[in-house]
């Protein structure tokens, strides 16, 4: 046996078959024990002389968990979705190089999130969908507010266009509605009061707003 033990263990030059001898030299017995529910394994070791010891490590991780999706990463797509699409969280998240799961994968180091992806982890974590979200916030659907407004929904449409009432994007091509509490915007003539005016015009008192309509009634009998 050496004198200098921790040396001889650290010699590069020292094969894996030696190492073995001067484990079986010193350690008597070796019990591990897994705690899978607290991802560590216990080592407790008993050396020829009667020491013994206790180890904790952690366990290694299987394919699957290495590709896991991070908690943290779950918890700011949670909260971008009370504000953006799945497009734009994407966007913000590769602005932070904030990286997905899969990046730990061989040769994947530069992934980046898709809106797919971020599609993918709300199904899969079961987070609550945007749309789910606007509608407890009060947003009306285009029907609705349409009804709500005596129009069209292709004049509500256009009425979003020039900032009247807001929409806001639930995915990439559909909207949910938001009419103001009060001062309901109402329909004019275009011939007369354009939308684009109406848009930088500051808001119409409510006996200003019957004026106008009736101002228009009167331009259309004549």
């Amino acid at each position: 046996m050496t004198t200098d033990f921790k040396a001889l263990w650290n010699d590069r030059r020292l094969p894996n078959r030696d190492r073995k001898r001067l484990i079986a030299h010193i350690i008597e017995d070796v019990t591990l024990v897994k705690l899978p529910d607290v991802g560590t394994t216990r080592i407790h070791v008993r050396f020829k002389g009667g020491k013994t010891e206790i180890l904790t490590t952690n366990n290694p991780k299987s394919s699957a968990q290495q590709v896991k999706t991070d908690p943290q990463v779950l918890e700011i797509v949670d909260a971008l979705l009370d504000t953006n699409t799945y497009p734009e969280i994407a966007t913000i998240l590769n602005e932070r190089e904030v990286r997905p799961g899969g990046s730990a994968r061989k040769g994947q180091a530069g992934a980046q999130f898709t809106a797919l992806r971020v599609a993918y982890l709300a199904k899969e974590y079961k987070l609550r969908p945007r749309y789910d979200r606007l509608r407890a916030r009060g947003m009306l659907s285009r029907q609705e507010a349409a009804e709500r407004l005596g129009i069209s929904e292709c004049t509500l449409v256009r009425w979003a266009d020039h900032g009247l009432v807001r929409r806001h994007a639930y995915n990439a091509h559909a909207h949910l509605y938001e009419l103001p509490e009060n001062d309901l915007p109402v329909k004019h003539s275009s011939r007369w009061d354009r939308l684009a005016d109406r848009a930088t015009a500051p808001s119409q008192t409510p006996n200003q707003d019957a004026n106008l309509q009736r101002k228009e009634l009167q331009c259309e009998a004549k």
